[in-house]
């Protein structure tokens, strides 16, 4: 099969197209023929070496995808040849074919065809588990989106308006805010032009936000902390503006404030299958700016890079659909 693997660390010139082995499913195993993969920061950030880890080289890339079962292990009872389904973080997606563990597989809700699905895997469970899971976020309740524009943060927005929250947004500029405005961001912030921290008491009478979505970091992370409202929980789920920050101790006991790491991993598999069925529901839109055939893996990663990016970007990788 064709996938896209990398040799060393470095930017985007590094990914090639190559062929390699077809995967063989072992038993309990869905061998899936993708359709498309999703493309996400932390691809981009493993490509660099930015995420610490160790790599065997050569490897490969992509943490969801969507596609068609092509072949089921011995055991397999929950999908069949020829079934529509979302791979959730398997080992690699940017390629023809994987096997995962038939627990990784989902259907596909009948609304979404299978580029669309390829994007919503990482981004929804990680905005469900900063929002509810871990910010414990509910109806009648105010969430901070920081960088509102981006994969996670247009889906917390679209998950908060689906529980009956009222959401505040960060971005750079005033088209991105507009556009955020389209998916049910009530209150749009342009950080460029204004203190963020500042609006989020204003607009809230000064209470300040019960949650804030945040996979920035960094001083914002900090900045964010004086925004809450008394007991209110700050989940972060990336460090994309920096990994390290300082902030008074006193900005959290008083207030009673938590700060609390968050990621999709946390989000249990009936949450996902609700959020799936949101979407069947058409309650939930996906956001696709751009796509790119997999042969270009090098012009996306460059683009996800660009942070001109709204939502979701793809690789195409066959004509199924």
């Amino acid at each position: 099969m064709k996938a896209v693997r990398y040799h060393e660390f470095g930017g985007p010139e590094v990914l090639r197209l190559e062929e390699v082995p077809d995967p063989e499913p072992g038993d309990g195993d869905v061998l899936v023929r993708l359709a498309a993969s999703g493309v996400n920061p932390a691809e981009v950030s493993r490509r660099g070496g930015r995420m610490g880890q160790v790599v065997d080289f050569p490897a490969m890339l992509g943490i969801e995808g969507a596609g068609v079962v092509a072949q089921v292990g011995k055991d397999v009872t929950s999908v069949s040849v020829g079934d529509r389904v979302i791979v959730r973080q398997p080992p690699y997606s940017y390629a023809e074919f994987v096997a995962v563990p038939e627990r990784s597989v989902y259907a596909v809700p009948d609304k979404l065809s299978l580029v669309e699905a390829s994007t919503v895997t990482i981004i929804y469970t990680t905005a469900w588990s900063a929002l509810r899971v871990r910010g414990g976020g509910e109806a009648g309740g105010t969430v901070l989106v920081q960088a509102a524009a981006s994969g996670v943060g247009i889906a917390a927005i679209q998950l908060a308006k689906q529980v009956g929250m009222t959401v505040l947004g960060t971005a750079s500029s005033a088209e991105k805010l507009e556009w955020a405005a389209g998916y049910g961001l009530d209150h749009g912030i342009n950080y460029v032009e204004q203190d963020f921290a500042a609006e989020a008491k204003r607009l809230t009478d000064g209470r300040g936000v019960d949650v804030i979505v945040d996979g920035i970091g960094g001083d914002v992370l900090a900045k964010g902390i004086t925004a809450l409202a008394r007991g209110g929980r700050l989940s972060v789920f990336g460090g994309a503006g920096g990994r390290e920050t300082a902030f008074p101790v006193a900005d959290l006991y008083r207030n009673g404030v938590s700060i609390l790491g968050a990621g999709g991993g946390q989000t249990p598999r009936e949450d996902f299958e609700m959020i799936l069925g949101w979407f069947g529901e058409g309650k939930l839109r996906p956001t696709i700016d751009r796509t790119w055939p997999l042969a270009e893996a090098v012009e996306a990663h460059r683009y996800q890079e660009s942070r001109q990016i709204k939502g979701k970007s793809a690789l195409v990788i066959s004509e199924d659909n």
